[in-house]
C-alpha cells in the first residue's frame, strides 16, 4: 500500500476517518472551517469543491489519519496513527 492520491478518497473514507478519531460531524466542520451540511453531503457521496475536500483531508491528516491506496483492492484504507485519539 502507498499513500493515497486525494482523488481516490471518497465520502465513506472521510466518515471512517472521522469515526476513527471520535469526531462528530460538527467538530469536523469546525476544525476544517466547512459548513456542517457540507460535511453531511460529502460523507453521503455528493461532490464538493476540491478546496473543501482538501481542507477536510488536511485536518484529518494533521490529527493522525493516513489514507493508503491498495492497488490489490483498488480502494483506500483509512489508518489512524497510534495515540492520535489521545489514549
Amino acid at each position: 500500500m502507498k499513500a493515497s492520491n486525494r482523488d481516490n478518497i471518497r465520502g465513506h473514507h472521510i466518515r471512517m476517518a472521522r469515526a476513527g478519531l471520535d469526531l462528530s460531524i460538527r467538530q469536523l466542520a469546525e476544525i476544517s472551517s466547512v459548513n456542517k451540511a457540507t460535511i453531511v453531503r460529502l460523507e453521503a457521496g455528493v461532490a464538493v469543491r476540491e478546496s473543501t475536500m482538501d481542507s477536510v483531508i488536511r485536518e484529518l491528516e494533521e490529527r493522525g489519519v493516513v489514507f493508503l491506496h491498495s492497488a490489490e483492492f483498488n480502494d483506500v484504507a483509512v489508518v489512524i496513527k497510534p495515540c492520535s485519539r489521545g489514549y
